[in-house]
This record gives C-alpha cells, structure tokens and sequence, in this order.
C-alpha cells in the first residue's frame, strides 16, 4: 500500500507541475496581450473616422477574447483524460467565438492525420495558420478563415500562434505521460536518426539514460547498430513510410527484444517489447517438437503455416522458409487418395477441423513431393482452441506410412497373383495374365515375362517382347528396348537373386540399363528369377515411375511371388510331360556311391525300389522305398552314418524275408531328385546290389543334353543306357471311376494336396492299423500336424465330391 500511495502521490505531483507550468506561460501570454495600448505605429487599430476611443475599446475587447481563449485552452488540454479527440473537437466548436466577426469564421485544428473541423468549413486563400510539432513528431496545425474578406490582426495572428503551441504542449505531454504509462519501451528519432524521446523501459532496455541520449544520432551512440538489419529496418520504413519489425538479442542484459519500427512525417517512433519469457518458452516448444519422431505443422485460424519442424521439412520435401505463410489449399500441395485423385478441399483434414472444430485421426494419403517422387503421409489434425471456443491454432501430425502403405497396396497387387496361379492350365496365359494385372495398378507401368531354358545362355532376342507376355499400361508405348537387360538377367539366373537399378543408383554396375530405364521414363525397374528347386523358369521384368521403388520388402515379396510363379511353372511343365503326345523316354545306369540308394543297396547287397518321391522343400525329397533281402536296421545305421537331413523311419518290416518299408528324406543324394529338379518325371527307380537303374520321361525338344550333364556332374559314375521317343500309355482304356478319379487328382487338387495325400498312401496312413500318424508324416513334409490334416482333408473332399459330381451327370 505505501508503494501504490507514493505513486499515486507522484502522479499527483506531475499534474500540480503541469498545470503551474502551463498557468506560468500563459501567464507571459495574458501580459503580453494586456501591457499592449493603442500606439501611433499600429495603424491598423484605428478606424477610418481616426475614432481612437472605439478602437481602443475594440483592442481591449480582442485582447479578452485572446486571453479567454487561451484560458480555455489551458482548461481542456492541461491534465488530458484517455483522449484528445473530445479536447480538439470541442475547442474547435468554440474557436470562432474569440474572433472579430465571429458569427463569419470558421476553424480547422489538424493532429496527424486527423482533422477537426467547424461545420461548413472551407478553406480559402486568406487563412490564418500556424503550424508546429510535438517532440515526437506529431504534426499540428490550425487554420481560421472568414466568409468574408478582412483583414487579421496583429491580436489574433499571436493568438493563433500561441494557441497551437498550448495544444501542441497538451498533445505532447498527453501522449509522453501515455509512453510513460506502456511497459512497452518507446524512443522517438527525427529525421537525422537522432533521439528526440526515450521513456524509462527503453533506458533499461538499451542501457542508457535518457539525457545521454537527447540529440545524439543513433548511429553514433550505437555505432554497432550500423549496417545491420536494425539500420535497414528504420531506413526503409523511413523511405517506404510503411511500418517494420525484426527481433535483436542485447548480450549485455541477456535479453530478447521485438523492436516495430513506425515512421511519421520526421522521422520514426521505435517501440521495444521484452520478449526473452516468450524466445525461451519457444525455445522449449522448438525442442519439443524437434525431438518428435513425426512431422509437426502449426497452422492459424485461416490455415496458414506458422511453424513446421525439421521432420515435416523431410516429409514434405520443402524447407521452413518456403512453407512459412503457405496455406493449407494451396494448389502447389498435389495430394491425392489410393486411386491417385485429388483430394477436393471440402475432404481436407484441416477443412474439416475449421468446420466441425473435432479432431480428424488417421487420414491417409498420398503427397507428390517437388522432386517428383511420392510419399504416403498419415495425418491427425486437431485445433486449439481459446477459452471462448474459437480456433486459435490447428496441429498436425504427419506420420510416413510409405512402407506399410507400399506393402499392403504390393499385397493387394500380388493376391489376385494367386488366383491367377491356382488355376493355372498353361504356361503362356499365366504369364500373359500376370503381366497384366500388374500393369493394372498404379505400382508398375510395364511387366514382361520370357520363358528361360536351362543351361542355354541368355541373348537379346531371349528378352525381347516378342519372346514372352508383355503388358503396359497406357501411359507407357512399346516397345520397351530390352538390349541391356541381359547382363542384370544373366546374374538373375546365376545367382537367383532379383537384380534391381534406380534413379539413386549410383553404382556403375548395369549403368547401361540405369541409363536405358530412365531414358524410357521409368524411375527404376527390376528383374525377377522365377524359380523352383534352383531351376529359373523364367524371368518376370518390371518397370515403375515410383520413386522409391523396389525397396528390401518390396523385394522380398517379389523374391516369393517369384518362387510361387516358379513352382507353377515347374508344374506345368511337368503336366507337360504327363500329357504330351510324345516324350523322350532316358534310361540311367550309375554305379555312383553319392547316390544314397547306390551305395546302401551295395553295402546291403539288397534291392531297393522307390515307389513314390515327394518334395518336402526346395533342397530335399521325401522317398518311400521297398527294401527287399535286407534289415531295416542296418539301412538305417548306414542313413545314420550318411548324415541324413531326416531319420529314416520304418513304416512296415518283414522278417523272412527280411525287409520292408521305409521313409527317408535325403538333400540332393538320389538321381531321382536330380531329375526331378530339372524337370523330368521318373517312371522307375530301382537299386540292386549297387547298381541303379532309372527311366525318366521329358517331352520332345527339351534340352536332353543339358539334363544329362547336369546328372552326370552330380554323380559321375552314370551313364545313359538308352533313349526312345514314346508316346505315353492311353488313358482311353482305364477304367471310367480310375480315369474320373485320376483326371481329379491332376487338375482339381493344389500340389501340396497332392504331395499330402501321396505321402499318407505310402506312409501307411491309410492302412489298418496305421503304419504312420498325421504327426509323423507332417514332420517329413515340414508341416505342422493341423496342417497335414487340413491339406488331406480338403484333398479328400474334393477328391470325391468331385467323383460324384461327375458320375450323377
């Protein structure tokens, strides 16, 4: 309370000082008016009688009139309320009064830009005027004029004089009490950039008092202020009159200011505001949301950017600067939905926040980065709101959903794959078929599948158009020159790994393809092994104007559709075989120990036959066997010492003679599995006495030399004993339920339906008792016994109710 009592006292002070200092000039005014007599000089008080008592009543008269009127004046502008406005307007209504002929003059008083008028003022070329202004540069005018012509006074031209100086003093003094009052800093500068006002903040601030500071320039107090922002800043407002602003930091009060820069007509009023709580409190907001691991973007109420952090930056592909003001509709943001059309503004996240003021969670899109590459963004946008419920920010969240986003359109791109290869029933529509509907979506433009031959090496023509299906999407025209896909695909083929170039390669390995790929449009492309069992069936080539395509799980799921594809090549061309009118038929001899069954049946001197192979993985085959005129237990010492990949495992022994049956899996130790990988299909093969003997069948125009080398390179000890072109046996004469039933098993039933049922027929498990559990036959085929049972189930189902489907037509 003594505090406020003692300013208060203060305040009180300055008005008592105030008025006596105003009382005190107007004082020297009133003497001056009233020590002035008629005198012999001043012709211009005497009438044209020469009537000197009625002239010096006039004088008198116009000398209380000037002293009434700057008694009024001292009324209404010493000690101002809040306003002048109420001051002025009122003066200027009463001015007239005070004048010769008051009933035919009328008065303007001008502050700044505002004017205050008489009713039916207008100006004419005999004026009274006067002129002056503040100290801190505010002008001030008044002009009086008469309806009528005259003559001004020597009275009233002082008067006129003295009286802008009151109001300007009543003006100046109200407005500095005002900066006092601010907790604004507030300094003053002339034309000269020299200080003509500084009020107390703006001494703390700028760390001097305000009489080292009156008259002297700026540059020359502060010289360091020269060519700096501040100089500019003043200067161009100065010569533009328009306002400025820029923020400094003072080292020696370690603070943060905001300095506006406003000009007047003699130069400029700087105002310096304390912003050092709000540069830490930003500071903090800066840390905050550069140790966030999204994008942030701050908006106001009309949806423009005011602050984004260095992740949005990446996000978005732009910098602050270019973002700063930048409105959220702005046609240069090119977004778009999983269709690849624009967002329309009325769906926009930030539209509907504005309108309906919830928060929007989990809106996914796709942005087209200025680089020209594509980017999937997953927005929540929710407002901040003031305590009255309006918006005064808008937040966004921006999270990169690219990768899942690419993996799921890629999965939904490949499914339709599937089915396409379930019901495969030729090589050369599947392939057609698949191009296309990859070439149907927005992931690639361009999709071409040629057919590979083993062992033959890779030329052009191999990869031209016209050696496979080929499919483009509109905006690409074929045809697509594939010279330099060959050295990539030659290491496809060697090596089964997918080979991929891209706009950011900057390897020069396969730098002809890179260069040939974006020649043609395309941001990169790839090359797809179809495999089965190490054996390329072919090759699927890709092109796409993605950005950031092929990437490692885009390559992984393409590394598996190629391993599916490839198995329904193998399929086919094994349907091939079964159903070609011709077929080579091979005889294999080998004596060659690396075959498992060679070097058992030798060891034995027993005979072994194979009565069904299965493939359990891509490196090992499941063979049941009939073993005559041995133990089973010695095989199985001898598969015990052979290093195994699965135990051998009886499924029914005999004693006299002594043999049976067995299961065993074996990595690439039979010439069987040889065969079969590289295509063929073996009819008979049977170990005596270490002496293999097996028939495979392959159709017409394969690579039969090919397919013996690579027997013979696998096991050396081997030789072809015989070839024969036959024509496989008639089904025509089978029996009608064996010939429905076999038709069914071939082309209604998966290949892992088959293998299942297979397996269950020669592992016992349909015998009474059963020889084998669905447990013990799921681990040799690699599955888990419920999905053993759900494969021999549904085999068994569409086995026979297709059976009787076509039996009741």
């Amino acid at each position: 309370m003594g505090e406020q009592s003692r300013q208060e006292g203060d305040e009180k002070g300055d008005r008592s000082n105030r008025i006596d200092s105003a009382e005190a000039d107007s004082v020297t005014w009133r003497d001056s008016f009233e020590a002035e007599g008629p005198t012999p000089e001043r012709g211009d008080i005497a009438d044209e009688n020469g009537n000197v008592e009625e002239t010096a009543e006039r004088n008198l008269q116009e000398r209380t009139n000037a002293l009434n009127a700057l008694k009024r004046a001292t009324e209404l502008f010493i000690g101002l309320p809040d306003g002048v406005d109420d001051s002025i307007r009122t003066y200027v209504s009463e001015l007239p009064q005070w004048f010769r002929r008051s009933q035919k003059i009328e008065a303007e008083i001008r502050v700044g830009d505002d004017v205050f008028e008489t009713d039916g003022f207008n100006s004419t070329t005999d004026t009274l005027t006067a002129k002056t202004r503040t100290r801190i540069g505010t002008p001030v005018s008044i002009t009086v004029v008469c309806t009528e012509q005259r003559t001004w006074n020597r009275t009233e031209r002082e008067l006129v004089e003295a009286l802008v100086s009151v109001i300007k003093d009543g003006i100046e003094r109200w407005k500095i009490d005002s900066l006092k009052r601010v907790s604004d800093g507030v300094v003053v500068l002339d034309g000269d950039l020299s200080y003509t006002y500084v009020n107390q903040q703006a001494e703390q601030l700028l760390g001097r008092d305000s009489d080292e500071l009156y008259g002297e320039c700026i540059l020359d107090v502060f010289p360091e202020v020269a060519d700096t922002v501040a100089e500019e800043k003043i200067t161009t407002a100065i010569e533009t009159q328009s306002p400025r602003a820029f923020e400094r930091y003072r080292p020696q009060q370690e603070r943060w200011v905001e300095v506006r820069v406003h000009p007047n007509d003699d130069g400029v009023i700087i105002v310096f505001n304390d912003i050092t709580d709000s540069k830490v409190a930003e500071r903090e907001l800066d840390h905050v949301l550069e140790t966030a691991p999204v994008g942030i973007v701050l908006l106001n109420a009309e949806g423009d950017i005011t602050r984004v952090n260095s992740r949005a930056e990446e996000l978005l592909g732009l910098s602050r600067c270019k973002m700063d003001g930048k409105g959220y509709d702005h046609p240069d943001w090119d977004i778009w939905d999983e269709a690849g059309n624009p967002i329309p503004r009325e769906e926009h996240p930030i539209t509907r926040v504005c309108e309906s003021g919830e928060t929007i969670t989990g809106f996914t899109h796709g942005i087209t980065l200025p680089d020209g590459s594509e980017r999937w963004l997953s927005s929540n946008a929710a407002p901040l709101k003031t305590e009255d419920g309006f918006i005064e920010q808008i937040i966004v969240a921006l999270e990169d959903v690219t990768v899942p986003k690419r993996l799921e359109q890629l999965i939904d791109t490949f499914q339709p794959v599937n089915n396409i290869l379930n019901s495969a029933t030729t090589a050369e529509e599947t392939r057609q078929a698949i191009c296309e509907l990859l070439t149907d979506t927005r992931e690639y433009q361009y999709a071409r599948i040629s057919e590979h031959i083993p062992g033959k090496g890779l030329t052009e023509s191999d990869l031209q158009e016209g050696s496979g299906a080929v499919a483009a999407n509109e905006s690409v025209t074929p045809p697509i020159q594939s010279r330099t896909e060959v050295a990539p695909a030659e290491v496809a083929v060697e090596t089964g790994q997918i080979q991929v170039v891209t706009r950011s390669q900057t390897s020069s390995r396969f730098e002809r393809w890179r260069a040939d790929t974006l020649g043609q449009g395309f941001q990169a492309g790839a090359i797809v092994p179809l495999q089965h069992r190490g054996r390329v069936y072919g090759l699927l080539v890709l092109y796409t104007d993605r950005g950031e395509a092929f990437g490692g799980r885009e390559q992984t799921l393409l590394a598996t559709l190629g391993d599916r594809i490839g198995q329904v090549l193998h399929s086919l061309a094994t349907e091939r075989i079964l159903h070609a009118d011709k077929v080579a038929e091979l005889t294999f001899e080998s004596t060659d120990s690396a075959s498992f069954f060679v070097s058992a049946s030798g060891r034995l001197n027993c005979t072994i036959e194979i009565m069904d192979t299965i493939p359990a993985s891509d490196e090992m085959l499941v063979h049941y066997a009939s073993v005559q005129n041995a133990s089973l237990d010695a095989l199985g010492d001898i598969a015990e010492e052979a290093d195994c990949a699965a135990q051998l495992r009886q499924i029914r022994q005999t004693e006299d003679p002594p043999g049976g049956e067995v299961e065993i899996g074996l990595h690439r130790q039979s010439l069987a599995q040889t065969l079969v990988t590289e295509g063929a299909v073996v009819t008979t093969d049977r170990v005596t006495d270490g002496r293999a003997e097996v028939v495979c069948e392959i159709p017409l125009g394969n690579d039969i030399g090919s397919l013996v080398t690579r027997v013979q390179d696998s096991f050396p000890d081997t030789s072809v004993v015989s070839k024969r072109e036959t024509t496989p046996p008639a089904k025509s004469g089978a029996h009608g339920v064996g010939r429905v039933l076999g038709d069914i098993f071939e082309t209604e039933l998966t290949n892992r339906q088959r293998q299942v049922l297979r397996a269950a027929m020669y592992g016992g498990y349909f015998q009474s008792p059963r020889r084998s559990t669905a447990t013990e036959i799921a681990d040799v085929l690699s599955l888990t016994q419920s999905t053993f049972s759900y494969h021999l189930r549904n085999a068994e189902r569409t086995l026979f109710g297709e059976l009787f489907d076509r039996l009741q037509r």
